[in-house]
């Protein structure tokens, strides 16, 4: 899925997860700019949920951008164990 950057307000909820009580996971950003996570939107609670653990004032979010094969076909790939 390849999506453009787009940055939302904390007010309009990303794709909830089909079957879930969750969103699909976005980068979610501090109101000073200097932070982001991983998270997501709690349907059940209407809370946003932070994965990091770390305490911030959500401002925004976006989709994770995912690259097509073009942006990435000259790129040399490393296994992690």
């Amino acid at each position: 899925m390849n999506e453009e950057l787009k940055f939302n307000p904390v007010d309009q909820f990303p794709a909830k997860v089909e079957g879930e009580q969750f969103s699909r996971t976005v980068l979610l950003y501090d109101k000073d700019l200097d932070n982001f996570d991983l998270g997501y939107y709690d349907f059940e609670v209407q809370k946003w949920q932070a994965m990091g653990g770390f305490q911030m004032d959500v401002i925004c979010w976006s989709y994770i951008p995912t690259p097509n094969e073009l942006q990435v076909s000259g790129f040399d790939s490393v296994t992690i164990d």
